[in-house]
């Protein structure tokens, strides 16, 4: 607080303690008040006289007040009309003089027990700036960036590599002119061998130098010898090996021989972001920092590829796991449409699913308003009440119940019947199985193959975040009626459709869930060029080296470089980059460009598109979005930075959630009425 704000307020609060300074004109009746000398005295600490007093106000208000009070107190005569009128002009003109310097000024009266004392704190608005200031110390400006990418190095690393089911390599019979040949290569025929990977464990950034030594490298030398700032990243791997009961049966039981571990093999080097849980600067005191060649100003937030500093820009996408309709733009073969991206715990791909109602074209067509659905593998659209089938609701009656909430909807009763009339010729689970299948890549594959593909597809690419084991078909049964529901609501006009601009239904990836989706797919590379490797080891009766062929298979180092030096961002199945631009120069034009680089957020859309409604300001954006800081031109709109004191935090479990639900009286889907779901929270 400043000085002038200081002094105010010990004027006010002495002002709040005495309460009994007197307007004009009622001096005597003020001075004649024993209670209110009392109160004072006390206040004071001590027993005044009326004079001390009278000299105390005289103080605080000025002579000409103080000689009016003694006048009172004297008997002398009352000041006149044209004294009390200057008076009163001049305390007004004071008064507006303190208006005017304490303009930017709140009071906050905070009250006692004793009502007699009220104890007046004027908050000015700088001191809000100490809040913030708190806020900063604890966060930082780039704690979006730092703390998603420290969730990326700590936790979804060693996730991605759980994932990883184990190699399983078993030695094929060779054939070679060469009798010491042959016989070398059939000397590993009958051993089946198993990989499995373990433990993660990184350090700190370090680099290799001619001779072959490992240093430290620290970010300034990084950027003066055009290195790039990585650490090494080591795994642990557990190789089981199995003697089959028949060699020339792969499928024979098998026996464990045995069982060795190898521990820190180098599977490449990640990048590593500055002021990060590994990073040289991180807990550094400002000296430390200074003798690194650091600024004590500069947030992190940033990697160093080659020498230069690179930013990832936070890319804004639609949540998963969401129901979303949407109605269509007419004419067009569907009129209204209901989708979501579901995506598993701990899984990094999503699945996507849709139901549609197809548009009642009249005449011969076909299409009478029929709801059909599209899945994951399957080349055309399936009749929903055909899904339902394959789910386990075989009858007309479970199928309405779990999509019709209510009987007496004669409504939604009707425009669920040309769909209940379609799959009239299909009336059992199997058939229903084998329906889908046939839609798919089953091509030339025997029924039962067909119905056990159409299974697990069921099981596993349907709707992922409801579970992928057994036994989960009737809860995807109520979630996919469910959104029937919404379909048919938005059908009959009850329901608007979702506004695909809300801020609440936008997720942001940052630096760790851009690196953890190029980290798994480059994971997955490494794993099936290392077995591939292996194999040919085995298969050619050499030594099982597992240290060369990951060492010769990993391309995690080169592959990670490449996007962050170049900002092509994954890589589909034809080869192709799926983003552009994700990494970006930093702009180390002035500190403010600088933190505005590093809080900044792409809307990965075209630049040329004519939409508006993306590009407007949304009433969700208060708080969280910056409403000026946006470039001019045909991005204006889809690149956006976050406001100064939004937060962005990263993914948690949802175990704990779902144990206190369990714990509060959640109910199972399989034991209450299906008509009990219209009047409960889903």
């Amino acid at each position: 607080m400043s000085e002038s704000s200081d002094s105010e307020f010990s004027v006010d609060d002495t002002l709040a303690q005495t309460q009994h300074v007197p307007p004009v004109g009622e001096e005597e009746d003020s001075v004649s008040g024993g209670g209110d000398d009392a109160a004072m005295e006390d206040i004071e600490g001590g027993v005044k006289s009326d004079d001390d007093a009278a000299s105390d106000d005289s103080d605080l208000f000025g002579s000409d007040t103080s000689s009016s009070q003694s006048g009172s107190e004297a008997g002398g005569d009352e000041p006149g009309d044209e004294e009390l009128f200057e008076e009163k002009a001049e305390m007004d003109e004071e008064a507006d003089l303190d208006s005017v310097s304490s303009s930017n000024k709140h009071t906050v009266r905070y009250f006692s027990d004793d009502e007699d004392d009220d104890v007046e704190n004027e908050i000015v608005q700088d001191d809000s700036w100490t809040v913030a200031d708190a806020y900063f110390k604890d966060k930082g400006l780039v704690s979006q960036q730092v703390g998603s990418f420290d969730d990326f190095v700590t936790y979804k690393m060693q996730e991605i590599v759980d994932e990883c089911p184990p190699i399983t390599i078993i030695p094929q019979n060779q054939y070679d002119p060469n009798t010491s040949k042959q016989q070398q290569m059939q000397q590993n025929v009958g051993y089946v061998y198993e990989l499995k990977f373990g433990q993660l464990s990184l350090n700190k950034p370090t680099v290799e130098e001619v001779d072959g030594a490992m240093t430290s490298l620290t970010p300034n030398q990084a950027r003066l010898r055009n290195l790039t700032y990585s650490s090494p990243v080591y795994v642990n791997v557990t190789q089981k090996t199995f003697a089959l009961a028949d060699p020339d049966d792969p499928n024979s039981e098998k026996q464990l021989i045995s069982e060795d571990t190898y521990n820190k093999i180098l599977i490449g080097r990640i990048p590593m972001m500055l002021k990060s849980e590994y990073c040289w600067l991180k807990n550094q005191t400002e000296r430390g920092l200074v003798e690194m060649g650091e600024c004590v100003f500069d947030q992190g937030g940033y990697f160093i590829i080659n020498g230069s500093e690179k930013v990832l820009i936070a890319m804004e996408r639609m949540a998963n796991n969401f129901v979303y309709c949407f109605q269509k733009k007419q004419p067009a073969k569907y009129t209204w449409i209901c989708e979501i991206r579901s995506q598993a715990e701990g899984m990094l791909s999503t699945s996507g699913f849709s139901v549609k109602m197809l548009a009642n074209l009249g005449g011969r067509s076909a299409a009478r308003g029929q709801i059909v659905c599209s899945m994951p593998y399957i080349n055309a659209d399936i009749p929903v009440v055909i899904l339902f089938r394959a789910l386990g609701c075989v009858s007309d009656r479970e199928v309405i119940e779990r999509i019709v909430y209510d009987f007496s909807d004669t409504q939604m009763m009707f425009l669920l019947r040309p769909s209940i009339e379609e799959a009239m010729p299909i009336m059992s689970q199997e058939v229903a199985l084998d329906f889908i299948a046939k839609r798919g890549p089953t091509i030339g594959t025997s029924k039962s193959g067909r119905i056990q593909y159409a299974k697990e597809l069921l099981q596993k690419e349907l709707l992922p975040h409801l579970g992928v084991k057994q036994y989960c078909e009737p809860r995807k049964a109520y979630f996919i009626g469910y959104m029937v529901h919404r379909l048919l609501l938005g059908q009959l006009g009850r329901i608007s459709e979702d506004d695909r601009d809300h801020f609440g239904k936008k997720r942001m990836d940052m630096a760790g869930p851009l690196m953890a989706a190029s980290f798994a797919q480059l994971f997955r590379k490494l794993v099936q060029d290392s077995k591939r490797i292996l194999q040919r080891q085995v298969d050619s009766g050499r030594h099982f080296d597992l240290n060369s062929a990951i060492r010769s298979a990993s391309s995690i180092t080169d592959g990670l470089r490449y996007q962050l030096a170049t900002g092509n961002w994954g890589i589909d199945k034809s080869g192709k980059s799926v983003r552009t631009g994700v990494s970006q120069v930093l702009n180390r034009l002035t500190f403010m460009s600088t933190m505005s680089h590093l809080r900044r957020m792409n809307t990965p859309l075209e630049r040329s598109g004519k939409l508006a409604k993306p590009r407007q300001l949304h009433n969700t954006h208060w708080g969280m979005i910056c409403p000026a800081e946006t470039p001019e031109g045909q991005a204006v709109g889809l690149v956006k930075n976050i406001a100064l004191m939004c937060t962005i935090t990263v993914g948690s479990l949802p175990n704990v959630v779902y144990d206190f639900l369990n714990e509060w009286g959640l109910e199972n889907l399989d034991e209450i009425n299906p008509s009990q779901i219209k009047h409960m929270t889903k």
